[in-house]
């Protein structure tokens, strides 16, 4: 078999001839390593790059159509098969950028979910310890929306005692959370 040339192998090849293949394997191998190590600077990716493209030579044994020398086809193979791997290997740095980032802004949406909600229970508890009248006028004027003196009127107090009590309230929460 070593005395054979390529096309004559190949012509072997293209009969399910193992000893072919083999022989192929064995004079292309070591080259075809050297390049892809060159390429990728891993040994480990190398190896499964040229095994990957001497599988290709096998499974299309029987339709291979060699118009340039077979180094040269190989060097093709091998050329295609870089360019999937650094295509693969970029995609899954894309992927895993998005899963970071979609992850992130998860994991930032959750802990704000939670400290607004917790803002929100100790504001409530706050509004429940403040005076009776104060309360009233202030949940009235934020939750129901009403105006200085439609409270006045409602509750029968003068408009600056509503307006007194508001800011009163204001202050008692903005003194306990300074930043809301």
């Amino acid at each position: 078999m070593k005395s054979l040339t390529d096309p004559a192998l190949l012509a072997l090849l293209k009969q399910d001839n193992d000893e072919a293949f083999n022989e192929i394997y064995a004079r292309y191998w070591d080259v075809v390593y050297a390049i892809a190590c060159k390429k990728l600077n891993n040994r480990e990716e190398a190896k499964d790059v040229v095994h990957d493209l001497f599988m290709v030579i096998w499974m299309k044994r029987h339709t291979l159509t060699i118009t340039t020398t077979f180094i040269g086809y190989i060097y093709i193979i091998l050329k295609n098969k870089l360019t999937d791997l650094n295509r693969r290997q970029s995609l899954r740095i894309k992927h895993d950028d998005e899963l970071l980032k979609v992850s992130s802004e998860t994991d930032h949406s959750l802990f704000e979910q939670f400290a607004s909600k917790d803002t929100a229970q100790h504001l409530q508890l706050e509004i429940q310890n403040m005076p009776v009248g104060m309360r009233k006028v202030f949940l009235m004027s934020r939750e129901e929306e009403l105006s200085i003196n439609e409270i006045a009127g409602r509750l029968s107090i003068s408009s600056q005692t509503v307006k007194n009590q508001i800011t009163s309230a204001l202050k008692r929460l903005k003194s306990k959370y300074p930043f809301h």
